[in-house]
């Protein structure tokens, strides 16, 4: 079925996939795209696929997604509200302070609100698909994570809520794009012009720091480059504040010496 290197059995996948309750969860990016091309016999046949849009998907993906969607018998949409969720939790930053977080913020000390990349896409994207997963009864999700992504997956196999089945474990980035043109396969323009492991999730996020997206902007979204400008403005001033605080500290234990 693919060149990759965990070419997959049609007998193997028929006997892990037999009387259990799937889940193919798709993210528009080419990882969990080519998943789904992978398994397309068992896609057309009705393994469901869950995708969760919060609310700002960039329209790269959403391209995709539509495309997909089309042709997707049993295609489950999981909706969140990533916007609204900010407007009440703060601004997604790579770097967060005390004082900006919701505790430090009942002490009144700062008006700069800010909460951590991962807790963002926890509570917008991950939680709302694992919900989602527990209230189906699935009990086998599969999904397009890599060892080639970070180094580490942070689950394979059984796990206490339902079992995790990587297809594209062993693959590298080059091996997903080459399968994903081979099979013809709607890949996204975002990665004529993104550098990073993965597409980006949302289009107003201003954490991710790492991905480039400054870059991406300027390229495809222009107009956005300034509203993620004041976002970045914003958070540096609250770090400037305590990056000094820390500097006065240190000057203080050198001065010890």
């Amino acid at each position: 079925m693919t060149t990759g290197p965990d070419a997959l059995d049609v007998i193997q996948v028929d006997a892990l996939l037999s009387g259990r309750r799937c889940a193919l969860q798709f993210s528009g990016g080419k990882d969990s795209l080519a998943c789904v091309y992978l398994l397309k016999p068992w896609v057309l046949a009705g393994l469901p696929v869950y995708w969760t849009h919060t609310g700002d998907t960039i329209p790269e993906t959403l391209a995709v997604v539509e495309q997909v969607r089309q042709w997707v018998p049993d295609f489950r949409v999981i909706e969140a509200d990533v916007l609204a969720w900010k407007h009440v939790n703060g601004t997604p930053s790579d770097v967060t302070t005390a004082q900006s977080t919701w505790m430090g913020r009942q002490y009144a000390m700062t008006d700069t609100r800010l909460v951590g990349r991962f807790d963002c896409c926890w509570h917008n994207l991950m939680k709302p698909m694992h919900d989602r997963m527990l209230a189906d009864g699935v009990d086998l999700v599969i999904r397009g994570t890599k060892l080639a992504d970070t180094g580490k997956v942070p689950a394979n196999g059984a796990t206490e809520h339902y079992d995790v089945l990587l297809p594209l474990l062993n693959w590298t980035h080059a091996q997903v794009f080459d399968y994903l043109q081979e099979v013809g396969a709607p890949i996204s323009r975002v990665y004529e012009h993104f550098k990073a492991i993965s597409a980006p999730e949302c289009l107003h996020c201003s954490a991710w720091w790492d991905d480039g997206k400054a870059q991406y902007l300027k390229q495809l979204h222009p107009e956005k480059v300034q509203q993620y400008q004041v976002s970045l403005q914003q958070i540096r001033a609250e770090l400037s504040k305590r990056l000094q605080e820390l500097d006065s500290e240190l000057k203080e234990c050198e001065s010890w010496h």
